[in-house]
C-alpha cells in the first residue's frame, strides 16, 4: 500500500512540474509579446489568417510579378528548427533586399513581397522620398529561442523578418535607430504591417527593437 501511495505521490509530482513547465514557457512568450509589464496593446493584428498550404503556396509565389526569388531545399536541425518550404528573397518589384536577400518560409515570403509592393512602394510616393533601391534588414532565419525564456522565437522557423531601414537611389539612409521620431514614414510602415503580419514590434516596444521593426506570423496577435 506505501509503494502505491509512493507512486501516486511522485506522479502527481511530476503532473505538477510538467505543467509549471508548460506555463512558464508559455508566460514567456506572452511577456515577449506583450513587454515587461502588461500594459495595453496599441491594436490587435489584422492579418488575415495563415494557411497551412505550402506547395500551393510557392505555386502563389511563382506568378508574383515583380518577385525575384529562389526556392530552397528544406532544411531541419536536431534542435527543431527549420523550414519546410523555405524561399530566398532577393529583390521586389526591383527594390533590392540587403546582402544575398532573406531566406524566409513560403508564407512569410508571400506576406513580406505583398506589404512591399502594396505598402512600401506607395508609402515612398506618399511621404515624396527618392525611389527605394534597397530595404536594410537585420535578418530572418536565426535557430534560437525568445531571450530569456523556453520557447522558440519565430526566427527559429523562418517566420519574422526584421527590417532595419530604407536606401534612397540618391544615397540618402533612413534607420529605425537614427530616423524613427523624426521620419513619419517608418511609423507609417509598422502601421502597415500590421495588416500582414500576426506581429509587429517597433522601436517603442522595447529597447531590444530600437533599431529595427520586427514582424513574424507567429500564434499571437499584436501591434507595438
Amino acid at each position: 500500500m506505501r509503494i502505491l501511495v509512493s507512486l501516486f505521490l511522485l506522479l502527481a509530482v511530476l503532473c505538477t512540474l510538467f505543467v509549471l513547465e508548460v506555463r512558464r514557457g508559455t508566460l514567456a512568450q506572452l511577456v515577449d509579446v506583450l513587454g515587461d509589464r502588461f500594459t495595453p496593446l496599441r491594436g490587435p493584428s489584422t492579418a488575415p489568417p495563415l494557411p497551412d498550404d505550402g506547395p500551393e503556396c510557392l505555386e502563389r509565389l511563382s506568378r508574383i510579378d515583380g518577385l525575384q526569388s529562389k526556392r530552397l531545399d528544406a532544411f531541419f536541425n536536431d534542435q527543431g528548427c527549420g523550414v519546410a518550404y523555405p524561399v530566398l528573397v532577393q529583390a521586389i518589384d526591383g527594390i533590392d533586399i540587403e546582402g544575398r536577400g532573406l531566406t524566409l518560409s513560403c508564407a512569410a515570403a508571400e506576406r513580406f513581397s505583398q506589404w512591399v509592393s502594396d505598402e512600401v512602394t506607395p508609402l515612398v510616393r506618399k511621404h515624396k522620398k527618392e525611389p527605394l533601391v534597397r530595404i536594410r534588414h537585420l535578418g530572418s532565419y536565426n535557430c534560437r529561442k525568445i531571450g530569456g525564456s523556453s520557447v522558440w522565437s519565430q526566427h527559429a522557423f523562418a517566420n519574422a523578418i526584421d527590417v532595419a531601414g530604407l536606401e534612397f537611389e540618391d544615397g540618402s539612409i533612413l534607420t529605425m535607430t537614427d530616423h524613427w521620431e523624426s521620419e513619419p514614414i517608418l511609423k507609417d510602415l509598422a502601421r502597415t504591417a500590421c495588416d500582414y503580419f500576426n506581429v509587429v514590434l517597433s522601436p517603442e516596444y522595447n529597447a531590444l527593437h530600437h533599431d529595427h521593426l520586427h514582424f513574424d506570423l507567429g500564434p499571437y496577435r499584436t501591434c507595438r
